[in-house]
Formats: C-alpha cells, sequence, structure tokens
C-alpha cells in the first residue's frame, strides 16, 4: 500500500489533536483496513463495527504512537486485535451463527466457488486465517504479516503453508 504523502507531519498533527489531520489518516486507510477487517469478519456488519472500532482507539491512542515502526504497521496491528476482540463478542453472545470467511468477489469464480472457499477458510484456525488472508489475499510480504502479526516470519510460513493444504483437503 502507497504511504500518505507527509505521513510523518499528518500524524504529529492528529497527535495535537487535529481533526482534518485525522480525516486524511482515515480516508487513506479505510479500505485497507476494512479490507483486512472483511477478511477476518465475514460479515459487512461485523467488519464495518470493528472499522469503526479501530479507528476510535486509533484515534485515542495515536498520541502513544512513537515512530519506531511504520504507522501502517502499528494501525494494522489495531484493526486485526479489534477483529479478534469483535469475534470474542459475537461467540459470547451467541446471538448470531456466522461463518468467518473473507470475500475474494475480485476475480469471476462461481457464487458455490466463493461459498465453498468461506466455509472451508471458517474451518481455520483464527490465526491461520489472519496470516493466510494478510499474505494471500492482501498481498503483504511474510515479513509484513508477521510485524501485523507481532511473530516469527517463520511462524507465518508455517501458518500460510498449512492454511494452504488445509484448504486443498476441505475443498476437493
Amino acid at each position: 500500500m502507497a504511504k500518505l504523502h507527509d505521513e510523518n507531519e499528518i500524524i504529529r498533527r492528529c497527535q495535537q489533536g487535529e481533526i482534518a489531520a485525522f480525516e486524511k489518516i482515515f480516508q487513506h486507510y479505510k479500505q485497507p483496513m476494512y479490507s483486512v477487517a472483511r477478511g477476518v469478519l465475514s460479515r459487512h456488519e461485523d467488519a464495518e463495527d470493528a472499522l469503526q472500532e479501530a479507528f476510535v482507539r486509533t484515534y485515542r491512542y495515536i498520541a502513544k504512537f512513537q515512530f519506531k515502526s511504520s504507522f501502517s504497521t502499528w494501525l494494522y496491528r489495531i484493526v486485526i486485535n479489534t477483529c479478534y476482540d469483535q469475534l470474542r463478542k459475537i461467540r459470547r453472545s451467541k446471538e448470531q451463527n456466522f461463518n468467518e470467511a473473507i470475500d475474494i468477489a475480485e476475480h469471476n469464480t462461481s457464487i458455490e466457488t466463493k461459498m465453498n472457499l468461506e466455509q472451508a477458510l471458517s474451518m481455520l484456525p483464527k490465526k491461520m486465517r489472519t496470516c493466510f488472508v494478510l499474505f494471500a489475499v492482501q498481498g503483504f510480504k511474510q515479513e509484513e504479516v508477521a510485524d501485523i502479526m507481532n511473530t516469527k516470519v517463520g511462524t507465518v510460513k508455517s501458518q500460510v503453508f498449512a492454511a494452504k493444504q488445509k484448504l486443498r483437503q476441505i475443498m476437493t
């Protein structure tokens, strides 16, 4: 993802409470962050809720950002953690039966194939699914996924490999 022009300056202005600067960050990052949230949470409404909460947290804690990592890595961590919180909330409430999957509608596959893939992804463990979504769907490098997930590159590699193996088994 392209870096926001003058991103560090915009972040500093956010840290000083400038709303217009935060709006620039929101506009630049809302779509990629939504895609990640949708990859972890299958329902549009859940992804929207998580995205909104993630940006509230970002606004609340941006003053603590210290420029030690890239801003996008820091923001992706917030989104992933917010999605995990959302999943826990959904599971606790047991009000809805949802399917944890991703929508990869960017290429022309049949509705049945998409539904089968969503169902297969919902069977993967949370960490494995998240690594797979960030790497295979969102196109992050394994090193970037490791930063976002706060784990080692080797773990990401093994999680992505295992996800591919399981998906092949489930879908054949």
